[in-house]
């Protein structure tokens, strides 16, 4: 073995060892730990929250436009040139939007089960009766870990299934898409002011969050607590990046131009006439990529086989829900083509692991185990 390997072998060894005061801190600090997006219901129907997604954000940017405007108000009213001068061009810098707007999201330990409080509310039972708003399934990663491992107990933590776009993904997601896409706009912000360009920015901030720094996939954000690489997670990531940096600015997103959220109107901001509700703008943040079923995580070597075999187990149940309710189709060469190809972002790298023949897909696992 490596000496970097052994090193990192005795990093996590140290960090499990603490693992079970990280959770004493139980469900009330925790994030939510993975999804099973393998094992979704087929009695019921999963409601589509994308209107609800896309109405939230829309009034999120609202309020924030509708805060830097009063205060481009206030500032117009100084008298002196110069401090005025001073005051509307920090006002009309794109941070200025940014700090308005993060703080109305969920602070990142709870954005995940705000989102699932608020979906089991009575509104919900009002707007999508009959249907089911989310799904949690604990089966998977409960019967995985090997007995010993202390692991088993991020199942407490488990986030829950929603479907939003069409997309079935967890609400750890959007965790992912607030927090960490803010994380990845500020070390990017960090990085252009060192002189760096964009492009070598965006390849150094991704390897920081996929490689073996504390706070990386590799570690506390993924391997080391739970023994999964999420592919999803570091999708969702880059679309949360994608999604601040939309805020004034032209991003691809899904393969074409899209055009900045908020836009200048003379001193004032306003929203983008496309950014409105019902009109689906927020869908061309979110994609196959944020699900963990057609985007499969790497597993450690403590894991494979108990994923393997639970997805062996329950390919019946597997196969049905994608093919007969999510109407894809019955051909697992299309399952192996899609894990490939949601291995980069429309062309663009986004921190996928790149061990591609090692990973679990319904393709090559629970096709098989059809026959």
């Amino acid at each position: 073995m490596r000496s970097c390997d052994c090193i990192q072998r005795l990093f996590q060894l140290l960090l499990l060892a603490r693992l079970p005061a990280i959770l004493s801190l139980g469900t009330i600090t925790a994030p939510a730990f993975e999804t099973d997006n393998f094992t979704l219901p087929l009695d019921t129907e999963l409601a589509d929250i994308g209107d609800f997604l896309e109405a939230a954000h829309t009034i999120a940017f609202q309020e924030a436009v509708a805060e830097v405007n009063a205060r481009i108000e206030k500032a117009l009213r100084i008298r002196n040139e110069s401090a005025r001068a001073t005051a509307l061009q920090r006002l009309h810098k794109p941070h200025a939007l940014y700090q308005a707007l993060m703080p109305k999201f969920g602070y990142p330990l709870f954005d995940d089960s705000q989102l699932e409080r608020c979906l089991r509310g009575r509104w919900s039972r009002q707007t999508y009766p009959g249907k089911r708003t989310s799904h949690q399934e604990l089966r998977m990663q409960a019967l995985t870990y090997f007995p010993p491992d202390p692991r088993w107990l991020t199942i407490l933590s488990q986030s829950r299934t929603v479907k939003a776009f069409g997309i079935y993904f967890g609400t750890d997601k959007i965790v992912h898409f607030h927090a960490v896409g803010a994380s990845y706009h500020r070390m990017s912000q960090d990085l252009l002011k060192d002189g760096l360009s964009g492009e070598d920015a965006w390849r150094k901030f991704i390897t920081h969050f996929a490689g073996r720094t504390v706070f990386s996939e590799r570690t506390l954000f993924g391997s080391v607590l739970t023994g999964v690489y999420s592919n999803s997670d570091m999708a969702a990531n880059q679309a949360g990046f994608k999604f601040l940096l939309n805020l004034t600015e032209k991003v691809f997103l899904k393969g074409q131009e899209r055009d900045p959220l908020i836009v200048r109107c003379g001193v004032f901001w306003r929203l983008s006439s496309h950014v409105r509700l019902r009109s689906g703008w927020f869908s061309a943040f979110t994609s196959d990529h944020w699900n963990e079923a057609l985007n499969p995580s790497e597993y450690d070597f403590t894991r494979q086989p108990g994923v393997r075999r639970f997805l062996r187990n329950h390919a019946k149940h597997i196969v049905q829900f994608y093919t007969d309710k999510d109407r894809r189709p019955k051909d697992p060469a299309y399952f192996e083509n899609l894990a490939h190809e949601l291995s980069s972002y429309y062309g663009e790298p986004y921190g996928h692991s790149g061990n591609l023949e090692n990973l679990l897909t319904i393709g090559n696992t629970c096709f098989p185990a059809l026959r």
